[in-house]
């Protein structure tokens, strides 16, 4: 059959693609025919075709040392601006079991300080990582002596007899003495008293600004050779070179840049001594970065 038969046929029937009836020759239109984009819908599709497949949460992993703690968020919350540094600072006190005012949050090389910040206006997004550092914590030791003494005080007040467990551990006291003193009967110390009695000391806690902002310079300088190592042969593997980039950049952000500024600086030959081991600090990374860049 010819192509002039086929649309011959086709003449008679209807088709779906032709013009819908008229009335005197004009069309009818009415508001039925239209359909209205607001506002709102034009920026939940815009948020919509950003955050790609639909989703049941968005997800912000918590690094913190050699753990990661995947963090989950009501779905679209971080692209609609919903979700905040401090909500996200909050969270990350839970997993970690801490105080929220320990929990420093970085993300980039940039510290997320500003809790009233919302995490799209700090560049965060759905599955995206968040490097998470706490504050140093002071425990204060319980003088085993000063409760016992407290025992045995409200024993007394009570009518009861003192418990023996205070009189055991002094005889334990005299009786290690006793052996740390021993000597035989030629005068010579008896084997591992000498050790006994020997301690390591420890190492001194930095107490003023500057003896802290010094030590943190000191540990700075541990990391230049594995710099220099990086920056002079960078591994020729991308998936090796990207793990120490990681690595190196991570630790001193850690170690050295964020305890920086948990340093209090009310003097002004504090203040400029910290600024410059900030500097400093980030040169290094600005060196990483680059050595990172060029293979």
């Amino acid at each position: 059959m010819s192509w002039s038969q086929r649309l011959s046929q086709l003449s008679g029937r209807w088709s779906p693609f032709a013009r819908s009836p008229t009335e005197n020759g004009q069309t009818k239109v009415s508001d039925a025919d239209y359909s209205y984009i607001t506002t709102e819908d034009l920026q939940k599709g815009e948020y919509d075709r950003g955050s790609g497949p639909p989703r049941d949460t968005d997800v912000i992993t918590i690094k913190n040392k050699k753990t990661s703690y995947p963090t989950h968020f009501p779905a679209y919350s971080i692209d609609r601006g919903e979700l905040t540094v401090g909500d996200l600072r909050k969270e990350a006190s839970k997993k970690l079991g801490c105080d929220v005012r320990r929990v420093k949050l970085l993300h980039r090389g940039k510290k997320l300080n500003d809790d009233t910040r919302s995490c799209r206006e700090e560049g965060l997004r759905d599955g995206i990582d968040v490097m998470c550092v706490t504050g140093d914590a002071t425990v204060i030791p319980e003088d085993s002596s000063d409760s016992e003494d407290a025992l045995d005080s409200e024993a007394a007040a009570n009518g009861d007899q003192p418990k023996r467990k205070r009189n055991r551990n002094r005889n334990k006291k005299k009786k290690s003495k006793k052996r740390g003193d021993a000597v035989d009967a030629d005068g010579l110390a008896v084997p591992g008293s000498e050790s006994s009695r020997t301690a390591s000391p420890k190492p001194p806690t930095p107490a003023t600004p500057i003896d802290k902002l010094n030590a943190l310079h000191d540990t700075l300088k541990t990391f230049l050779p594995q710099v220099d190592e990086y920056i002079a042969r960078p591994p020729s593997d991308k998936a090796k070179r990207e793990f120490e980039y990681k690595k190196l950049s991570e630790t001193i952000l850690a170690q050295v840049l964020l305890k920086l500024d948990a340093v209090e600086t009310d003097e002004p030959d504090a203040r400029a001594r910290r600024k410059e081991l900030v500097k400093e600090t980030q040169s290094m990374l600005n060196a990483l970065d680059a050595a990172k860049s060029s293979m």
